[in-house]
């Protein structure tokens, strides 16, 4: 922007300079949005054999065009846009309007066809199922270990040591996806030691951001500080990184060099802004994680892990930049899957009956390969396979079946049982339990067969089975 320096104290700007200033007014997204709505209208009004200068349109003209509009709007595979889509299309019409005439087709008192079909539309796409707004996922706590131990198995690798500081930066200043981080310089940052004595790293230029475009805080006030007694400390990878970065390159990402040079890790060549758009596509791929995640998904995880920490929203937002709590509640509002797991076996465990354990006689009748349970009179023995079970049990010791066997037969009256029956034609295959050995595949191998004593007096016989099942019974079978 040209200056023309006056004698005085003022400055004195051609038209053209201001006409520069007030057309920043708007972001380059805000202006494309509302081009492409303005393209989209015209279209739709050529389609419909339509004048398609609709900024000449009577108040009348143009409240039927729109409520027309809003009904019968498509994309370009014949299908409905989303709510949100809808949304902004209607408000990149209404700035360009107000540009050009002063009006307000968000008004319901003067465009009241076009804002009743608009509502009635949106309420229709809500039916359909178009109405959600999907929200960039936060990384799982699992997903975090996993990307950083992808990082920390060798630093002194030039990309993987730039992976975990752009990690690093984008969790401890919740920065939005791509924003901004082609312009970022390495003096952006800065290191300062503390009252306590301790790193950290802090910002010192601040960025014109989505949130911050002319008010005077802080686009995020952050800090991230070290972590003495770990290899992963954010402070120590940073100086690291700032002093591996090319010194003819001012920018804080770097193309990362296959084989370092002279203590240089990064070529002289910045990274663009598309390029660290896939940086989090990029980690989640190579480190393996369970979601390919998105930039925005560190601001999210952000978010939604001092929220789980009981920080305060006020406290957050000076992190992340929001100026409101409302919008901050698009992440914090969000269940992780940890919570909907322990929500589900709540409902699961009033629904499915209370958890029963597996008792000892359970565990001595399953260490059988096959079981037949004895019924009554009349009724034919019934062989129950076990190859297919799914147990997750531990072995008895001997003192543990001695204490099985004085339950079932109290005061010591196994041995006398034993000889009582011994004349019987059923001695042969009766003998008292023995400790089973280890076997680490226990419960996956056929086992053989275990002798079992015969009780007298045993009417009702009551065999819990379950198949693939862990590590409880929830559908016993009873015989």
């Amino acid at each position: 922007m040209a200056e023309q320096m006056a004698e005085g104290r003022f400055a004195s700007l051609g038209q053209d300079d201001r006409d520069y200033i007030m057309e920043n007014i708007e972001t380059k997204n805000t202006k494309r949005q509302n081009t492409t709505a303005v393209k989209l209208f015209r279209e739709y009004l050529t389609e419909k054999s339509k004048p398609i200068e609709f900024e000449q349109y009577t108040i009348e003209q143009m409240d039927d065009s729109l409520a027309s509009f809003y009904l019968e709007m498509r994309n370009k595979e014949g299908k409905h846009y989303k709510k949100t889509t809808m949304q902004a299309y209607r408000q990149g019409l209404n700035r360009h309007l107000q540009k050009c005439r002063d009006i307000d087709i968000c008004n319901e008192e003067i465009f009241k066809k076009s804002c009743k079909s608009f509502k009635g539309m949106t309420k229709e796409l809500k039916r359909l199922g178009l109405a959600a707004i999907e929200h960039h996922p936060s990384i799982e706590e699992s997903d975090i270990e996993k990307m950083y131990s992808y990082f920390c198995k060798n630093l002194e690798d030039a990309q993987l040591l730039q992976y975990k500081v752009f990690v690093d930066i984008m969790l401890h200043f919740g920065r939005r996806g791509r924003e901004n981080l082609s312009s970022l310089t390495r003096k952006h940052f800065a290191v300062k030691r503390g009252a306590d004595d301790k790193l950290y790293v802090y910002k010192v230029i601040d960025e014109q951001t989505k949130n911050h475009q002319s008010d005077s805080e802080l686009s995020s006030d952050g800090r991230m500080y070290e972590i003495t007694d770990g290899e992963r400390c954010p402070v120590k990878s940073f100086v690291k990184y700032i002093r591996r970065l090319n010194p003819k390159c001012v920018k804080l990402f770097q193309q990362a060099r296959s084989y370092p040079k002279e203590g240089v890790y990064y070529d002289n060549i910045p990274l663009g802004h598309n390029r660290l758009g896939q940086f989090m596509n990029e980690i989640s791929k190579m480190a393996n994680l369970s979601h390919i995640y998105t930039n925005h998904s560190c601001r999210a995880t952000t978010v939604h892990l001092l929220d789980e920490a009981d920080i305060p929203s006020r406290h957050i937002m000076t992190v992340t930049g929001h100026k409101s709590e409302t919008s901050l509640k698009t992440y914090s509002g969000k269940t992780c899957e940890k919570k909907k797991r322990h929500m589900s076996e709540i409902l699961s465990s009033k629904t499915c009956g209370k958890k029963s354990c597996i008792s000892n006689i359970d565990f001595l009748c399953l260490s059988q390969s096959t079981i037949t349970v004895e019924a009554n009179e009349g009724v034919e023995n019934i062989p129950v396979e076990l190859s297919d079970a799914n147990f997750d049990l531990e072995l008895l010791s001997n003192s543990q079946n001695e204490t099985v066997m004085n339950d079932i037969l109290p005061n010591n009256q196994l041995d006398e049982i034993l000889t009582e029956i011994g004349n019987g034609p059923s001695n042969t295959n009766i003998m008292k339990p023995e400790t089973l050995k280890t076997n680490q595949n226990f419960l996956n191998l056929p086992q053989p067969d275990m002798k079992m004593p015969f009780l007298n007096n045993c009417n009702n016989v009551t065999v819990n089975i379950n198949y693939n099942v862990h590590p409880y019974v929830n559908n016993p079978a009873k015989v």
